[in-house]
Formats: C-alpha cells, sequence, structure tokens
C-alpha cells in the first residue's frame, strides 16, 4: 500500500527554525485551564496525580515452532549488526543482527530448544552482476551427521532502484536481501539437538548469511475428510510434473456445492487461478500439500456477487513471483469471500499472500503462514465487514503485513479485526495499516523490525483516497525495532504513527495498553493535515533513538498513563519529544505521565539506535 512519496517542502517540516522549548496548547483534565507542554514548571498547569501502571503489550500469535536467531548461536563466522541503515543485510534481518559465513569451513551451529522433525531458516546469498537467477548449495550437519544440502536460491531477494523496483543491480538502491527455505526431515529429533549449516568446499555462493532459523515438530499428515473428492481421483500427479489444474476443477465440480476437495500429500502445479464457491478445500497440512507454479491462487468470485461458504486449509502455496507487478493478479488467496474461511495455509513467493476485494463479509484468516512476497501479505481492500485476520505469522513482505484499505471507491472496512499476530521485517509501509475505515480493532499483535523503507509499526492514515477514519480500537500491541528513516522525508517515522494526508482525522483512535521498545527514531508521530480524537491509555516506551513524541500537524490527544524511559534525546539532557505546532498540538493530560514533556523545535537531531540498556523483549 505504498506508493513512492515526494518529500515534504520546507514549510511543512517544521514552522520555526530556531532550536528552542516549544510552547504548545496543554489541558489539565482536573483543572481544565491551559497549561504549557515544553515551557518550564513554572507556567504548568499540575494535572491531577495518577499512578502510572506499566503496559504489558501483547504476545502476538501463538506458534508452533521456537524461533532461534542466528547471532545467538555459536559460529565461526561474521556477526553483523546491529544496523538501522537501509541498504544493508543487517537492517533487514530479524533484532537487525545476523551472522555471514565466508569461506570453507565456516559455520553457525543451531541447537533446537524444542523437539523437531523440521527445519526453517532464512538466509541471504549475494546477487549476481546481472540480477540473473542462480542456485548455491548450503551444507548441513545434525547432531554433526552430513545431511542432504540445502539449496538457495537469490531469485525471490534483491529487488532494486524505486518503486516498484526491478532486478537490475545498474539501478541502485540495492533492498529485500532475504528469502527462507524449509524441509521437513525424516526423522524427530529431541531438544538439544544441533544443527549446523556449514558452508563446505562444495558450497559455491561467495557467502551467507543466516538471519535465523525455525524448529517445529510437525505432526502427522491429516486423513482424507469422508465423502471428499480427491484431486488425484481425477488425475493430478502429485509429483508436480504434470499440470494439475484441469483435475482439481474437476474435483471442485464433482464435490457441488457444499462438498469438499482433498489435496493429499503431494507438490501440484497449478499454473495460474482456481475459482472457488461454496465448497471446502483441504490438504494434509502445510508441510505435506503443496500448490505450486508460476503465480498460483485460490480466488472466489468478483464483487458485488462474491463467492459464499469457502473454506480453505491445511496446504501451501509456492509460487515464482520474483518482481513487483502492482497490475497483476498474482496472489495466494483473492477475489471476494463472505461467510468464509482461510486457515493454515502457508503462502510464499507471491506479489500478495491474501489480497480480497471487497464488498464481502465475514471472512476469517487464521493460522496464516506468510513469507516472502513482493507486496502486501494480507490486504482487505474496500467495503471488507466483519472480518477478521489472527493468530497468524507474517515475515518478509515486500509492503504492509496487514492492512485494511477501506477504498472510498468501493465502502468502508468496518467491524473488522486484526488480532494475535506476529508481524516482522517488512520491508516496505508498516506491519499493521489502517487506511480509513471505521469501528475496527487491532489488539494483541507483536509487531518486530517492521518499516524498513517509509514506514512504522501500526499507521492509521487517511490515505489513498480511503473512507473517512473513524473509531479503531488498538489495544494490547507490542512494537519492537519499529520505524526507520524515510528516505524522501529525510526523517523518522514513529513505531506508531497517524497521517491524515488527504482528510481530517476525527477518530476516535483509542490506544491502550501498548509497549513500544527499541524504537530508531520516535515512538509516536503525528504527521500531515490534522489528527483529531487520540487517546493514549497506559503506553510504556522504552528506548527512542530520538523522542517519544513526534509531533509535525495540529493533533488533539488525550495522554494518561504514558511513560517513556530510555528517550535519547532526553538522556543528552534535551526535551523528549518535538513539536513545532505552536497552539496547533492540543494534548489534554489525564495524569500518570512522564518522560513526554517538554517538547522542542529545531533540525533533526542524529539517532541514536538500539539496543538500548532497558527492553523486555
Amino acid at each position: 500500500m505504498t506508493a513512492p512519496r515526494s518529500p515534504f517542502p520546507a514549510t511543512s517540516l517544521h514552522r520555526p527554525r530556531r532550536f528552542a522549548a516549544l510552547v504548545v496548547a496543554f489541558v489539565s483534565a482536573s483543572a481544565g485551564l491551559p497549561a504549557l507542554l515544553g515551557a518550564t514548571a513554572a507556567h504548568a498547569v499540575t494535572p491531577r496525580v495518577v499512578s502510572a501502571a506499566s503496559a504489558t503489550g501483547g504476545t502476538g500469535a501463538s506458534l508452533p515452532y521456537a524461533e532461534v536467531e542466528a547471532e545467538h548461536e555459536p559460529t565461526n563466522g561474521t556477526v553483523i549488526g546491529p544496523s538501522f541503515t537501509q541498504g544493508q543485510p543487517a537492517d533487514e534481518a530479524s533484532g537487525r543482527k545476523a551472522v555471514t559465513l565466508q569461506g570453507t569451513g565456516k559455520y553457525v551451529t543451531f541447537t533446537t530448544p524444542v523437539a523437531t522433525n523440521s527445519m526453517d531458516f532464512r538466509y541471504s546469498i549475494p546477487d549476481s552482476s546481472t540480477g540473473a537467477v542462480y542456485t548455491a548449495p548450503l551444507s548441513l550437519y545434525v547432531n554433526g551427521a552430513k545431511q542432504a544440502d540445502f539449496t538457495l536460491t537469490n531469485a525471490y531477494s534483491w529487488y532494486y532502484g524505486i518503486y516498484p523496483f526491478t532486478n537490475t543491480p545498474s539501478s541502485g538502491n540495492p533492498h529485500h536481501f532475504y528469502d527462507e527455505v524449509h524441509r521437513l526431515l525424516p526423522t524427530t529429533y529431541p531438544a538439544g539437538t544441533t544443527f549446523k549449516l556449514q558452508v563446505d568446499s562444495e558450497d559455491t555462493a561467495s557467502s551467507y548469511t543466516i538471519d535465523l532459523a525455525d524448529f517445529e515438530n510437525v505432526a502427522a499428515p491429516l486423513a482424507q475428510p469422508a465423502g471428499s473428492v480427491s484431486v488425484t481421483s481425477k488425475g493430478a500427479d502429485p509429483t508436480g510434473a504434470a499440470d494439475a489444474t484441469g483435475a482439481f476443477n474437476a474435483a471442485i465440480a464433482a464435490a457441488g456445492p457444499g462438498g469438499t476437495v482433498w489435496i493429499p500429500p503431494g507438490t501440484y502445479d497449478i499454473p495460474g487461478h482456481l475459482s472457488v464457491n461454496d465448497v471446502t478445500v483441504e490438504g494434509a497440512g502445510m508441510w505435506y500439500s503443496t500448490i505450486k507454479g508460476t503465480a498460483p491462487g485460490l480466488y472466489g468470485n468478483a464483487a458485488p456477487n462474491p463467492s459464499t461458504k469457502v473454506h480453505l486449509s491445511n496446504f501451501a502455496i509456492s509460487g515464482n513471483v520474483q518482481q513487483r507487478c502492482d497490475s497483476c493478479q498474482v496472489n495466494g488467496i483473492g477475489g471476494a469471500m463472505s461467510n468464509s474461511t482461510v486457515s493454515n495455509i502457508w503462502v510464499e513467493h507471491m506479489k500478495v499472500g491474501a489480497w480480497m476485494d471487497g464488498p464481502m463479509t465475514n471472512l476469517t484468516f487464521s493460522g496464516m503462514r506468510i513469507r516472502d512476497t513482493t507486496a502486501d501479505g494480507i490486504n482487505l481492500h474496500g467495503g471488507v465487514t466483519g472480518s477478521t485476520i489472527t493468530n497468524s505469522n507474517i515475515r518478509n513482505t515486500g509492503d504492509d503485513g496487514l492492512a485494511l484499505w477501506a477504498d472510498a471507491g468501493i465502502g468502508a472496512d468496518s467491524q473488522d479485526t486484526i488480532s494475535n499476530n506476529t508481524v516482522q521485517v517488512q520491508q516496505l509501509a508498516n506491519g499493521i495499516a489502517g487506511y480509513g475505515g471505521d469501528h475496527n480493532t487491532i489488539t494483541g499483535n507483536l509487531v518486530e523490525d517492521t518499516g524498513i523503507t517509509q514506514g512504522g509499526g501500526i499507521h492509521i492514515g487517511q490515505r489513498f483516497k480511503s473512507t473517512p477514519v473513524g473509531l479503531y480500537t488498538i489495544s494490547n500491541n507490542t512494537l519492537l525495532r519499529d520505524g526507520d528513516l524515510d528516505p524522501n522525508w529525510k526523517f523518522g517515522v514513529g513505531a506508531l504513527w497517524f497521517d491524515a494526508q488527504q482528510a481530517t482525522i476525527a477518530g476516535p483512535l483509542d490506544v491502550s495498553n501498548a509497549l513500544i521498545e527499541q524504537s530508531p527514531y520516535e515512538a509516536i508521530q503525528w504527521i500531515q493535515g490534522t489528527v483529531n480524537g487520540v487517546n493514549l491509555d497506559t503506553v510504556t516506551i522504552s528506548g527512542t533513538g530520538t523522542f517519544a513524541l513526534q509531533d509535525q500537524t495540529g493533533a488533539s490527544v488525550t495522554v494518561k498513563n504514558v511513560t517513556a524511559t530510555g528517550v535519547a534525546q532526553a538522556n543528552q539532557g534535551k526535551a523528549p519529544s518535538y513539536s513545532c505546532d505552536i497552539g496547533h498540538f492540543i494534548v489534554t493530560d489525564e495524569g500518570g505521565n512522564s518522560g513526554i514533556t517538554p517538547t522542542q523545535c529545531g533540525p533533526w537531531p542524529a539517532p541514536v539506535y538500539p539496543p538500548y540498556p532497558s527492553t523486555t523483549h
């Protein structure tokens, strides 16, 4: 959902140019009198005393695997990072650190903390000089015993130039460095087993950067449901050698309305779309049943006549999308589906994991595993109501991880819920975004290392020609190391940020129990237009590279139990927050706040990047 944006005109960055304490209208809830946010204590009206509560945030999805960071494991390679500079592999790594193996004998050894019969790891190998696709082996040892090599590729990484990017190195601006590879093992290994990735003499890449590994004890394949129609009974080839589109369509037709189609263990070649309506499509599990092809996808009918009663579950969709094309329908799940469910599906190497074009209602995504896309993870686009995205992991997307886009040409996204998801390393835009819409809820999520370029952690914006932003309930979320320097704006983007670019935001935007940690720049940001109705209640800010709050536009906000520690500017003896909007940044103090006042106005300070001493995660 990120289009290229121009730098702000100089006059809109900040109004006064001198560095000074800022006077901002500040209202004490007890006295109802104006005070001075940024003035000396002698000028301020004392707010009522409230004992501050600490936020606990959210823990994200309940994931079936253990994630282990390479930089914490034994290695004779080079630990890179932490970095918060775009164009460096460490900047795009989970935790902003990784391990580079360069030269024969270099290794990193993971010790699995859980019993496991599978391994997935995130890696980067250098691009070729022309951007041409190649593969390279990497050796695996389990408890010291050599296993079959992994085969790695540059096919789904290394983008260049300006939006929507190319695969041509001469275009400059290299980014999107990582991909993933996974394997189901023939043996279940106990916790404490070592998995060593090592560069042997036959491993031909000039270097290998390893970010993390996931270890999961994958359950046995599911059994075929009674009364279902197997795609192999209609001639589908489970080796993936032959096009299985005709067989899948025949199975869907044979199942009939309300019927069930079964995908047995195997890999099936589906080059394009399958149309689904009033049907259940089930696989043996995301590790067992895989639909692969150039751009495979399962699509509902086009709105305004959406498919209904579609239930998709327990398989994987693996595409071959190597470049972003915004006009191409190359998404894993698409179309419109009402009263439908999509669950436990692994989507990789597509443009978008699921792009749903409304109107539609009552669609639920759960247990999704979306990795390595050129654009969004899941986008509910226009007139999508009463729908839910929950308990899913979204990692390494080329745009927003999860987004509600209430396109005014279609209708408002309303009464939707994004809950208990783990959203990680979005290369462009945000971890979670709401563009317009009303009565939506974002709750219980863990958003990590997102907004590498032009974004942050959680964002609410009146942008992209969306319907008016109404009520959003943003509760119980953790934002960790979110936001980065915007390359066009030339200043940082907040972990939590609000943008009224195209119209005044009325809200209310109710933020509660938010834990914002290790922000490379500011924790919370207001920018463009006028943002009203932001209510911050029990927000704990722990460590920022610049400011606690950064106001760059007119706004009204209520603050209660908002505490900030480890703010870089405060650590340097300066004001912890930023605003140059004299009289236009209206803050109502409900008590219990600390570390967020006063404000300053002046040139953008150099950030002090994390890690910072105090952190929960």
